[in-house]
């Protein structure tokens, strides 16, 4: 081969082929002819594997040809080596998860990372929001239902059993709450005794403890329990709980919430309102100490704000408001860890 054929074959027959493949990719993107779009980023990233552009738009082609699998794998990949911006490659992963089932992958995922950086105002909100639905979901559908056969003896105890009676001693208070979703399926017979040492130990969940005391109420156990919370041992009549959203001190505080925030910040109040029911379950049945309704209002909305990354200036603001801040977001910032 001569110098002037090797030559000519090293010119680039498609200049700017880059930029025309994504131009084409993203047109064929809104135009929902999405095998096209795929072609299209495919032969992209063939040469430019790193194009945040490429991959970006790859994922969404996947994502609209249901191939979630794919699109899951290329957006961790992404974000493990750093292509594209972050939190949107992160809440496209998310959305992906969401719509895999997958909720606590979801939970894990946005709870580390919570725990290891900082995320931007304009994105916690929306993190904050799907951390608190994927563990709703997770709640509602817990771990893998136990049947009990009622032959079985204590001396041969159902091994499915036994696992929940070690999820229930478990250091996690996620555990401890899938547990006790399971174990209400198996009647008072056999639970009551297994809750009644829960709810005296101190080393237990506060909210767990009032799943617990719902269960008994709900069932009509006639029983009186010893209960610890927060260091406060007392002996609770179950037939004379209320309902822990029912006392007039929650409810005051909460339409003090939503009267400062319903026009002026909706997203705002959905995290404050989540922040000052979370309290209150975890105290039920005891009230918040001071019982200052204008303190635990403004405390909540100020903790709502530190939650989603709004920078809050508390130096000025009266020491048993600090108090209850720190209060609140430690307390919303373990839940989000379990």
């Amino acid at each position: 081969m001569t110098k002037d054929k090797e030559n000519k074959n090293n010119i680039i027959r498609f200049p700017n082929l880059t930029g025309r493949l994504l131009e084409k990719g993203m047109d064929s993107l809104k135009n929902k002819q999405y095998d096209e779009s795929l072609s299209c980023f495919e032969q992209l990233l063939h040469s430019d594997p790193l194009h945040s552009q490429g991959n970006l738009g790859l994922v969404l082609s996947l994502v609209e040809l249901g191939r979630l699998q794919e699109a899951k794998t290329r957006c961790d990949r992404m974000l493990k080596e750093g292509i594209g911006e972050y939190y949107d490659v992160l809440q496209i992963y998310l959305s992906i998860l969401v719509q895999l089932s997958e909720y606590i992958t979801v939970v894990s995922v946005i709870e580390a990372v919570l725990e290891e950086q900082k995320i931007p105002a304009d994105k916690a909100e929306t993190f904050y929001q799907l951390l608190q639905f994927s563990r709703k979901v997770i709640e509602q559908e817990g771990v893998p239902e136990v049947k009990i056969n009622p032959e079985e003896t204590v001396s041969k105890e159902n091994p499915n059993l036994s696992t929940l009676k070690d999820m229930l001693q478990s250091e996690r208070a996620d555990s401890q709450w899938m547990a006790v979703q399971q174990l209400k399926k198996l009647g008072p017979e056999l639970t009551v005794p297994l809750f009644e040492s829960f709810l005296l130990d101190e080393s237990k969940h506060p909210a767990v403890k009032s799943l617990i005391l719902q269960y008994l109420k709900e069932n009509q156990i006639n029983k009186i329990v010893k209960l610890e919370k927060y260091g406060q041992v007392e002996d609770v009549n179950i037939q004379e709980l209320a309902e822990w959203n029912e006392h007039s001190f929650y409810k005051e505080v909460k339409a003090l919430i939503q009267d400062e925030l319903e026009q002026e910040n909706p997203s705002l109040l959905d995290i404050a309102l989540a922040v000052w029911k979370d309290y209150t379950l975890a105290l039920y049945p005891f009230i918040p100490q001071p019982e200052n309704k204008l303190l635990w209002f403004e405390a909540s909305i100020i903790a709502a704000s530190v939650l989603c990354g709004i920078e809050e200036d508390m130096e000025n603001e009266d020491s048993e408001i600090q108090k209850a801040v720190k209060l609140l977001v430690e307390l919303e910032r373990f839940y989000l860890q379990t």
